[in-house]
């Protein structure tokens, strides 16, 4: 589970580092050479590596979502939910975070740095935990009140306001935050 959950923190932070790339117009290119330290030439454009950037979270988070049949399922009851409300708009804040912090590094050490620590930081936070990429892949956040607890729950229904249903499978991450898993 701790594992997991390494893992699914990490991959959310991927995105900072494909803003960064594509901010500082770094290329693949310039990054073989860099890793190789042999002068080895990509004849391709720009944009080429800035897709390869962008896809590249966008295949680890998919990758992971294959995964979520793993964890531990559990459920919330109609009956025990009192109130579901949706949580998107809470988290711009955080999507503009990696924004603006992926455009305001100035080196590939800050970036690997930032980058290491964000992770740590998150994994050690007790907090709700967003990825922007999984609404690419069509999942909404929704923040569900079951008794006295408020929980973050992923899923692909689309929940309508003021519409109480049941979550039958969902898996758990954190504390605070759950995966609908239900086929």
């Amino acid at each position: 589970m701790k594992l997991y959950k390494l893992i699914f923190v990490a991959n959310a932070f991927l995105l900072l580092i494909s803003i960064c790339l594509t901010n500082k117009e770094i290329t693949l290119g310039e990054i073989l050479i860099n890793f190789t330290g042999k002068n080895i030439q990509l004849d391709l454009p720009d944009w080429v590596s800035y897709c390869i950037y962008f896809s590249i979270p966008i295949l680890t988070t998919w990758y992971g979502t294959t995964k979520f049949y793993k964890l531990d399922p559990t459920e919330i009851k109609e009956e025990n939910i009192t109130e579901i409300e949706s949580a998107s708009s809470t988290f711009l804040p955080t999507f503009f975070a990696y924004v603006f912090v992926g455009l305001s590094i100035n080196s590939v050490a800050s970036l690997i740095f930032i980058y290491i620590a964000v992770t740590i930081l998150c994994f050690c936070a007790e907090i709700y935990l967003y990825n922007p990429i999984f609404h690419v892949l069509g999942y909404r956040y929704y923040f569900v009140t079951a008794g006295n607890h408020k929980v973050l729950i992923m899923t692909k229904k689309e929940i309508k306001l003021r519409e109480i249903c049941e979550f039958k499978r969902i898996g758990q991450i954190n504390d605070f935050t759950y995966i609908d898993i239900e086929k």
